[in-house]
């Protein structure tokens, strides 16, 4: 015999003095376990998901949509604009806030913006799918969604300052 056959034939495996019965409801084990905490991750992320949609839906009377003929002839107060993922907004005065929140309440992969404002006068929105104007009106809170890249305004909103 050679030297490294000895050493291979005298070398003890560890792993074959365990019974394989055991070897295996180990192996069964830990696979169910981490299915279970993946699982248990996975219904915490869709939880907190759902809890973000309530959160920022907001229900209120719809903004009065107007034409961009209308939007552009108010000269007080030029337009601020800003691009929120895939939407552009524009708005007269106050603040803004948005979010990008999980369609279907908070249940679907897709994502759509929320952004809700103070006190914004005039609003116009630019999404894929074309161009929108509100009005909410100097002094009103108003909330945009883009769900389904069609946006719909209403004059509420939670965010304060």
């Amino acid at each position: 015999m050679r030297p490294a056959e000895v050493y291979a034939s005298s070398a003890r495996n560890p792993l074959r003095e365990i019974p394989r019965g055991l070897f295996v409801a180990a192996i069964v084990a830990f696979v169910v376990l981490a299915g279970l905490y993946l699982i248990g991750n996975y219904r915490a992320l869709v939880q907190r998901r759902v809890a973000d949609a309530k959160a920022w839906h907001v229900v209120g009377p719809p903004c009065p949509q107007i034409t961009k003929a209308e939007f552009l002839k108010v000269r007080h107060a030029p337009a601020r604009r800003f691009q929120f993922e895939g939407a552009e907004f524009l708005r007269r005065f106050g603040h803004v806030n948005c979010a990008a929140i999980r369609d279907n309440g908070g249940r679907s992969g897709r994502l759509h913006e929320v952004c809700q404002f103070t006190s914004p006068g005039d609003l116009a929105v630019r999404t894929p799918t074309g161009d929108w104007h509100f009005r909410p009106g100097p002094g009103r809170p108003a909330t945009i969604s883009t769900e389904a890249a069609t946006p719909a305004c209403v004059m509420a909103s939670n965010y304060r300052l």
